[in-house]
């Protein structure tokens, strides 16, 4: 049991980076599911082409998970939220979002939710996608 709580920590930590500073105010016009007590911050921005990926249940072999609505907001100020769900296989595609940078929420009941930056940009190679492992809610 102590070494399952200190994979944890370990995991959420690495989550929880300094890089980006974000409060819950941040995402308040974000989905915010039944469950949803903890928000891992994924430390360094994606820089795609477009927001499209694939998001994870982290136990041990990584298994994708279904149903996970995935947000963004922006570019920059801008307030306006686009969403996309997660398919059987855990992938998503957000389609027309035009150049800018973005924050994030991938939100599903019972899981950690995920939050971070997204940098749409032409002069990343196509091959970047987003890629997000998520932990059981606490």
């Amino acid at each position: 049991m102590k070494a399952i709580c200190l994979i944890t920590a370990l995991i959420t930590t690495t989550a929880l980076g300094a890089a980006q500073n974000y409060t819950i105010a941040d995402f308040a016009d974000f989905t915010k599911s039944p469950t949803e007590h903890v928000l891992n911050v994924v430390e360094k921005p994606f820089k795609v082409r477009s927001v499209s990926g694939l998001i994870e249940f982290r136990n041990g072999p990584l298994e994708p998970l279904a149903n996970v609505l995935f947000e963004i907001q922006g570019p920059g100020t801008d307030r306006r939220l686009r969403r996309g769900t997660t398919d059987e296989h855990g992938r998503f595609k957000i389609g027309g979002v035009p150049v800018g940078t973005y924050k994030f929420k991938a939100t599903l009941n019972g899981y950690q939710s995920s939050v971070g930056k997204i940098i749409v940009s032409k002069d990343v190679d196509k091959a970047n996608t987003i890629r997000i492992e998520m932990l059981i809610g606490n």
